[in-house]
């Protein structure tokens, strides 16, 4: 953790690896058994509203290096969640590999988790939700309030619910 503040070290004393430059401002709460792995220049921006990153026990939340995280983001991981170097996440958003209990039968059961990733240079707008098996192709863009389900190519702005192309990015 050479190169980040002593608050930063403090906030992120439980991440299995932080990478030089990385900075957490304001209340993160880290949960779970899991394994957390921050990049180098990672911000996680807590200041207006606390981030939680809640990693269940074997599983692992990876976000690469120059990630900016804005406050609200709520980030549930049981089995893999990835986020790729230079994508920025906005405030209130959704990242979860797991429903967390089935939609029809037994509701106490819970379904099996399915990895979400977001690959290098993504925006996801505020308050959008990635939902398990959600996979974002490199520089895609996604407006406010998005729910995506499902894998996107490459380049492509997205916006609904559920998500659908609009247009490739410039």
């Amino acid at each position: 953790m050479m190169g980040t503040s002593l608050a930063t070290r403090f906030k992120l004393r439980h991440c299995a690896e932080v990478g030089p430059g990385t900075l957490a401002q304001g209340r993160i709460c880290l949960r779970g058994g899991g394994r957390i792995r921050l990049g180098a220049r990672v911000v996680l921006d807590g200041r207006r509203t606390p981030i939680e990153l809640h990693v269940g026990p074997g599983a692992e939340l990876v976000i690469d290096d120059d990630v900016h995280i804005e406050g609200g983001t709520s980030i549930e991981a049981l089995q893999w969640v990835h986020i790729g170097a230079r994508s920025r996440v906005g405030g209130f958003c959704k990242i979860l590999d797991n429903h967390f209990h089935k939609m029809l039968g037994n509701r106490m059961e819970r379904p099996e988790s399915m990895p979400v990733v977001m690959e290098e240079e993504v925006v996801l707008g505020a308050r959008s939700i990635l939902l398990p098996g959600a996979h974002l192709g490199p520089g895609t863009v996604v407006h406010s309030g998005t729910v995506i389900t499902r894998r996107f190519p490459p380049g492509v702005v997205l916006s609904g619910v559920p998500a659908a192309v609009r247009r490739r990015s410039p």
